[in-house]
């Protein structure tokens, strides 16, 4: 089945424990002796108004620049494909940094970190997948290397000499993505089965450590790369994929083949970066999960304030058994967002919301979800 033109534009990355609090309750004064800056690279996950900037010529009409995005804390859409915050944001806020702007606008001062994440972006080059005629990607080029060469034609702005540009780098935390969960998309969307997708993995997963790489021969002395979400629990797949045998399922009602091919990705990353950190000692890289909080969210609900009768379903949709709808998804008209977005999981059918980004940060941050957590990676 292909995935229809309306939600390939919102795709995501895709497509990510009970005792965590709300960030807005765990994080402490600022603590800016940290980090001096943050770079942030990846997708509709980390976007915070790069794809806005980079498809307005192009696309008319843009879901998330439209109301309800953004109305729960900014008030007003600001190109982040949630109802506010997202972990990025949280991460910021929690080392006393600012909010990492987007790098495409060129008003935003960088000297404290620049976000180079772009709704839809991929781990593989859009010549590959066109060399492999894979055809069902959206025509941007903004891939993990694109984004890597836009920081590098940054940096001569933010240090001149070489101890500065040292110093610099070696200050500054560096969150790479996700990356992955679009690339598979993608894939399956030019009718290819998980099985046939599942090939791939390697590929993917070799061009996020190659870009790793690239970044701490840059100089970067702190990253975190994050594994992809379980994509079998997203609704925009719950509803492409939706199978009538109930053996395709699990316990929470996630697809389990769509989970496993999360699940390869996120076991050959982990790999990698233990291999990186063995090649790279001087260099502090943390693997930071998406997988299992989501999956935390779904197996207890209301640990986290979440509502279980909906935890598969979007806050923000214009219905359906998962509320999502790509012809009246979220931001364009016929959709609707939900009375409490506290209490949702899903924002709107691909991406989260607020309450479940900062829980994840609270993980990535302190742990248990990041290892080593963001904090301790500092002094590490």
């Amino acid at each position: 089945m292909k995935i229809p033109v309306a939600a390939l534009v919102l795709l995501l990355p895709l497509l990510v424990a009970p005792c965590l609090l709300h960030v807005a309750d765990a994080v402490h004064p600022p603590r800016s002796k940290y980090f001096s800056s943050i770079f942030s690279f990846g997708n509709s996950y980390a976007d915070t108004g790069n794809f806005v900037q980079l498809a307005a010529p192009i696309i008319p009409v843009i879901p998330f620049n439209n109301s309800p995005y953004g109305d729960t804390f900014f008030h007003r859409p600001t190109g982040r494909a949630s109802n506010g915050r997202i972990v990025l944001d949280f991460i910021a806020e929690a080392l006393g940094l600012p909010l990492v702007p987007p790098s495409l606008d060129k008003a935003q001062d960088f000297s404290k970190g620049a976000n180079f994440a772009v709704v839809g972006a991929t781990a593989l080059d859009l010549a590959y997948f066109l060399q492999n005629i894979i055809t069902s990607v959206p025509p941007f080029n903004s891939s993990f290397s694109v984004q890597l060469g836009w920081f590098e034609q940054l940096k001569p702005s933010l240090c001149s000499t070489t101890k500065g540009c040292k110093d610099y780098m070696a200050k500054s935390l560096f969150v790479m993505g996700e990356f992955g969960g679009n690339d598979y998309v993608f894939l399956l969307a030019a009718n290819k089965t998980v099985k046939q997708t599942k090939a791939y993995v390697p590929a993917v997963v070799d061009a996020i450590a190659a870009g790793v790489e690239r970044l701490i021969k840059l100089g970067a002395k702190h990253l975190v790369v994050p594994g992809n979400l379980p994509t079998g629990c997203i609704p925009i797949m719950l509803t492409l994929y939706a199978s009538p045998s109930r053996s395709d399922y699990d316990k929470h009602g996630c697809l389990k083949k769509l989970n496993g091919l999360a699940l390869y990705h996120n076991d050959l990353l982990r790999r990698k970066v233990r291999e990186l950190r063995g090649k790279y000692p001087d260099a502090k890289i943390a693997y930071a999960d998406y997988y299992e909080p989501v999956v935390a969210f779904l197996h207890k609900p209301s640990n986290f304030g979440f509502n279980g009768t909906t935890a598969l379903v979007a806050c923000c949709g214009a219905g359906g058994r998962y509320n999502y709808n790509a012809t009246a998804a979220c931001g364009l008209p016929g959709a609707t967002a939900c009375a409490d977005p506290a209490a949702a999981v899903n924002w709107d059918g691909i991406h989260l919301t607020e309450s479940a980004y900062s829980d994840i940060a609270v993980g990535w941050l302190h742990g248990p979800f990041a290892k080593p957590p963001i904090l301790r990676l500092a002094h590490h």
